[in-house]
């Protein structure tokens, strides 16, 4: 139902996701399942990962914290012995949202959660111990820490946003916050991408002013539509608000959008974003399954045209530009995409969870176009390979970095102007996303599965335990995903430990007859 990535001292990743009443832990490296925790008597809805690792001597385990949540429930697992280490409840209506405090020093077990309809607690996960409960007026949705400033919180309710800037540990906000609300976006000139907007004062127009404190016309008011908000990690007063066709930039010192990110009415909507850190950049979630990631175009004013005169305060307008996307996926009535994770490390990985049990492994590459940026005739801003990393210049024999993190992988916006100025010849960079890890789930009953023949003394040298389960719907095998077989089939039976036999009956005409088929499949070679 929902996933979370959990980093492993730094460098190690393991995917944490719900699956009906089980949460699943599974190692990004080798798309094998490590844990399997099992005490939720309810589907999970909500996994979230501790950004803390502690090491154990003399055992050296890796304390892993993972919090799952269902009906109402809390449950802190310890990954490590896949042992439940506290359980919480406050009622037994789901939990909205919840967040480890990672940036604070009190302690490693703060966890914030949103308790519906209206209320945060603040509770100590070691020991399910309540620290304090604040209410407010609205329904609360979701929420969001300001990077930049712990103590600033913004809450995406049923009606508005409410940011509040006394957040602390040690004691709930005194203050209600500040409560703002938000217009429609279809209601801005910016929502049907007028071609023709090209000036200052046209560039004006384009820049609709959605937040205020005077609550908006019902008409206007379109939140429940709304389906994340979130800060922006790489720019300080900047936040995101996602909406299915839309992703809306907002400056919150202005109090205005300052980038749209728009869907042509034949694209596919969002489902969800996760900003990076390391670079403006935007993973993209899409109902297809497809994950794009966006780049902010470095030098994004807006100039006059030559028959108006200029702005001595131009706007300063946020372009990300599509840079990548992986292929989508089959998208049926029982197969959809769920959620997306992204490496909080490296940030160039995510994870793609879907309904049938699949966890689809992306990884971004980075390759060098070869040609002089100078010549470059993309419309795009071109990104740029950089020429050094944490103080490391590129060696005399490398074409570019390694592809070790996005800030290795691409140069930073602002400093694309100042290295070409230095350097005769700028490496332009491109990115892909390549399939490096696939776990495939057990398909929808019924289905028939058989075990190789077992080990012997004859076979103990090339002997290799397999497990063969054939897919009714799908007709495939999971041993090797082979999708050869007839759809029906009846079972399958293996002959050697590099061979078997799939027979299948098809579905009786109008005459009542049926085509039986008989299928011997080599399995080296498919």
């Amino acid at each position: 139902v929902d996933g979370a990535l959990c980093p492993s001292r730094g460098w190690q990743g393991l995917i944490a996701y719900g699956c009906h009443s089980l949460v699943l832990v599974v190692d990004a490296n080798s798309a094998q399942t490590l844990q399997v925790l099992e005490r939720h008597k309810a589907s999970v809805v909500k996994v979230r990962c501790s950004c803390v690792g502690y090491l154990y001597f003399p055992l050296k385990v890796l304390d892993l914290e993972l919090q799952s949540l269902t009906l109402g429930k809390i449950i802190v697992w310890d990954v490590a012995t896949g042992t439940a280490r506290c359980e919480i409840q406050e009622h037994s209506k789901p939990i909205q949202d919840m967040q480890w405090l990672w940036n604070q020093d009190a302690s490693r077990d703060l966890l914030l959660a949103v308790h519906p309809p209206n209320y945060i607690v603040l509770w100590n996960a070691d020991t399910g111990t309540k620290l304090w409960k604040k209410s407010y007026a609205e329904n609360i949705l979701s929420f969001s820490f300001d990077p930049f400033d712990p103590s600033h919180l913004a809450l995406l309710t049923s009606e508005g946003i409410v940011f509040i800037s006394d957040f602390s540990p040690s004691k709930a906000p005194a203050s209600s916050g500040k409560k703002v609300y938000i217009s429609s976006p279809h209601s801005s000139p910016s929502h049907n991408k007028l071609a023709a907007a090209t000036g200052a004062k046209k560039a004006l127009d384009k820049v609709k002013i959605l937040i205020s404190n005077e609550k908006p016309s019902a008409e206007s008011v379109t939140l429940n539509d709304c389906l994340q908000l979130s800060y922006l990690p790489s720019k300080r007063n900047y936040m995101l608000l996602l909406y299915p066709r839309e992703i809306l930039i907002l400056d919150l010192e202005v109090n205005q959008t300052v980038g749209v990110i728009a869907i042509e009415r034949t694209g596919v909507p969002f489902i969800q974003v996760i900003p990076c850190f390391q670079r403006d950049g935007l993973f993209c979630l899409h109902e297809n399954g497809c994950i794009t990631l966006r780049v902010r175009r470095s030098n994004c004013s807006i100039t006059a045209t030559p028959n108006e005169e200029p702005d001595p305060e131009p706007v300063q307008e946020l372009v990300y530009d599509l840079r990548s996307q992986c292929d989508a996926i089959r998208v049926t009535k029982t197969v959809r995409p769920f959620s997306m994770v992204c490496c909080p490390v490296n940030e160039n990985a995510a994870a793609l969870i879907v309904s049938d049990g699949r966890v689809m492994i992306w990884e971004l590459k980075s390759s060098i176009s070869g040609r002089n940026v100078r010549n470059s005739s993309s419309s795009a801003s071109p990104l740029y390979s950089p020429v050094s990393f944490c103080g490391i210049p590129v060696g005399a024999f490398q074409n570019k970095l390694p592809d070790l993190s996005l800030d290795s992988m691409i140069a930073g916006q602002g400093a694309s102007a100042g290295e070409e100025l230095r350097n005769s010849f700028l490496q332009e960079v491109h990115l892909k996303f390549l399939l490096t890890g696939l776990l495939s789930g057990l398909p929808l009953p019924p289905f028939a599965i058989r075990m190789c023949p077992p080990l012997t003394t004859k076979n103990i040298k090339q002997y290799e335990p397999i497990l063969a389960v054939g897919e009714c719907p799908d007709s495939n095998i999971l041993a090797d995903m082979l999708p050869v077989f007839p759809p029906d089939h009846r079972g399958i039976e293996w002959i050697s430990l590099s061979g078997f036999i799939s027979f299948a009956t098809s579905t009786p005409n109008n005459l009542g007859l049926v085509r039986n088929e008989l299928q011997l499949v080599d399995l080296p070679t498919g």
